[in-house]
């Protein structure tokens, strides 16, 4: 892909070269990035602040954020960083972090739903849903809900919401399936944390749709980061591994990203340019070379699945309050 002086884009390309590419100015502009205070998380702010934005640092505990703001004015010394608290598994701390963010009387320029966990032992969030559904799809889904009137009124604004190959590569050609959201038939790590990414795709698209359908100028994404040097994995044990590999689709393609993970400059590559890029078109998926992927499920572009997630994620928050 090119970018501009007929500066290719390769799968090496770091999110700091991406910012050079574009010459991005981002001065006076605002970004959530949740997850911020580690991995591809802590770059993508790292990395936006260089060039002039306001980063609200969005962590489970203030003083995670408060450390992660001290690593990147390690760097970026002139940073403007918002350290706020912000747990994806608790519906309250995020409409706290939401009502606290909004206080603040700020635009929202770019939303970009990064956090996540991945492969973790069967449990459950405080409000009772299955925490990879609940972290990765419903929290994300909860905050950008809470947070659309604000990306309306700072159009053109974007969200870039983080999925990941999983969404192809642990469900093959099933889609959501509907009965089983909270693990109450069966509990399968692997396949669990892919329908997590690939709700995360839907929401993208029905997202999208319903800005497209009310004529507001919010570009929505959703990508494939790549597999990096991070914490993500923490959780997986060997005997989740084995489930990881029983239900990998294309295990050589599996284990060859695997066996060449990336540096965490260059992981961030695809957040970056889906927040910067003025390349990115509405609804895209975008792989963890800053090109569109083939890694989709056969159901991602599903819209009466899509819609369908919308609506049982919205009675499903409902029902908490």
């Amino acid at each position: 892909m090119l970018a501009t002086d007929n500066t290719t884009i390769t799968s090496k390309t770091s999110a700091e070269e991406i910012v050079q590419l574009y010459r991005t100015d981002f001065t006076g502009k605002v970004v959530i990035v949740t997850g911020s205070n580690s991995g591809i998380g802590l770059e993508t702010a790292r990395v936006l602040s260089s060039v002039g934005a306001k980063v609200i640092i969005p962590c489970r505990t203030l003083e995670k954020s408060s450390g992660a703001i001290e690593e990147i004015k390690k760097t970026v010394p002139q940073a403007d960083l918002v350290p706020m608290q912000l747990d994806l598994s608790d519906l309250c701390s995020i409409k706290a972090f939401a009502d606290a963010f909004l206080s603040l009387d700020l635009p929202l320029d770019i939303l970009i739903n990064n956090a996540g966990i991945m492969a973790c032992p069967k449990s459950f969030t405080k409000d009772g849903f299955e925490t990879q559904f609940g972290v990765n799809h419903l929290g994300h889904f909860y905050l950008t809900k809470l947070l659309t009137e604000k990306l309306t009124s700072s159009a053109p604004s974007r969200v870039v919401i983080v999925s990941s190959s999983a969404n192809s590569q642990f469900l093959g050609s099933q889609g959501i399936d509907f009965d089983n959201l909270n693990a109450e038939k069966k509990y399968s790590p692997s396949k669990v944390y892919g329908q997590s990414k690939l709700a995360n795709i839907l929401h993208a698209k029905e997202l999208q749709r319903r800005f497209d359908t009310e004529g507001v100028d919010v570009t929505v994404t959703s990508l494939h980061p790549g597999i990096e040097q991070s914490n993500l994995v923490r959780h997986v044990s060997l005997s989740m591994a084995g489930d990881i590999i029983c239900h990998a689709r294309n295990y050589k393609a599996s284990l060859d990203e695997a066996m060449h993970r990336k540096s965490i400059e260059i992981g961030a590559s695809t957040n970056v340019y889906c927040a910067v890029s003025p390349d990115v078109k509405k609804g895209g998926f975008y792989s963890n070379n800053c090109v569109n992927t083939s890694l989709l499920n056969e159901q991602s572009s599903d819209q009466v699945m899509a819609k369908r997630l919308w609506d049982i994620s919205e009675r499903m928050l409902a029902e908490k309050f």
